[in-house]
């Protein structure tokens, strides 16, 4: 399904009135393949569905039950976008070179235009899903998306301070500024919804499991005096986290499994994994 946001009509009439009309019209033509692009590499990886926004300054893609990705499947997904954009402006800077045209021109500005604004790692933008994806290679998706979202809203303060200095200097660039306003907004919605995806997945982990025939192990040695609510802040959205009970002498005390954090948690609420082992004994 195609949708407008309700700023996208009036923001598209302005710029037609300052005479962006045939740049205009390239520029979505480019946005949209760039956003089939992502979906057709959904679709190898069995994601389904099909959402597609127009917004301010380009367009977003939902794709049902991409938070399931996993880290390199999310990855290469994020990435296949700019990387086409970036391909065919290398095709069309040679088609312009042999054949001088405006078109030509225009269709390799574009597609490189695109393809690198992309790549800034700042939510809504790929870039950040792909800085994402590789720090969640190595830490969990919790930590990896609180430091994309601090890193997005950093630079979406930058772009708004840099579109005033801009102004200030006779420089109407207000697209850096709605930008700006765009990613600081994406960010804060992105953070309302993190704790949402990690618990909506935990649900839904069985089904992935046994969908895909396979799930990859998360082993994590947790102090016994931590309570569930630690625990299950250190859980692995993608992975089936299993923790191993240690005391102060770094002794094991027991092997606790995720069902079990969640089973307890809605049991007996947040106490401790002391008191949850005693529970069991």
């Amino acid at each position: 399904m195609i949708r407008m946001s309700k700023y996208f009509i009036p923001y598209v009439i302005f710029l037609i009135v300052i005479g962006y009309k045939g740049q205009l019209i390239c520029t979505f033509i480019v946005v949209f393949f760039h956003e089939v692009v992502h979906y057709l590499v959904a679709r190898h990886y069995k994601f389904s569905g099909f959402d597609i926004e127009f917004i301010a300054v380009g367009a977003t893609i939902r794709l049902k039950d991409i938070d399931e990705a996993f880290p390199k499947e999310d990855l290469v997904i994020s990435v296949s976008g700019p990387a086409a954009n970036l391909i065919l402006s290398i095709f069309f800077y040679y088609i312009y070179r042999s054949f001088s045209s405006n078109l030509w021109y225009m269709l390799f500005s574009v597609n490189l235009v695109i393809g690198l604004f992309n790549l800034i790692p700042a939510f809504p933008l790929d870039g950040g899903r792909i800085l994402r994806s590789i720090l969640n290679l190595k830490i969990t998706y919790k930590k990896a998306n609180r430091i994309m979202i601090i890193v997005s809203i950093f630079i979406g303060i930058i772009l708004m301070f840099f579109y005033l200095f801009l102004f200030l200097n006779g420089n109407s660039s207000f697209n850096i500024g709605i930008i700006g306003i765009l990613v600081v907004m994406s960010s804060l919605k992105e953070n309302e919804r993190a704790s949402y995806i990690i618990m909506g997945d935990i649900i839904k982990k069985k089904g992935k499991f046994i969908k895909r025939g396979y799930i990859e192990n998360r082993n994590l040695s947790i102090y016994y005096k931590q309570d569930l609510l630690t625990a299950m802040g250190l859980f692995d959205k993608s992975k089936y986290n299993i923790f191993t009970v240690l005391d102060e002498e770094m002794k094991v005390m027991d092997i606790i499994y995720e069902e079990e954090v969640i089973d307890a948690l809605k049991l007996y609420g947040n106490i401790t994994i002391e008191r949850f082992m005693n529970i069991n004994r």
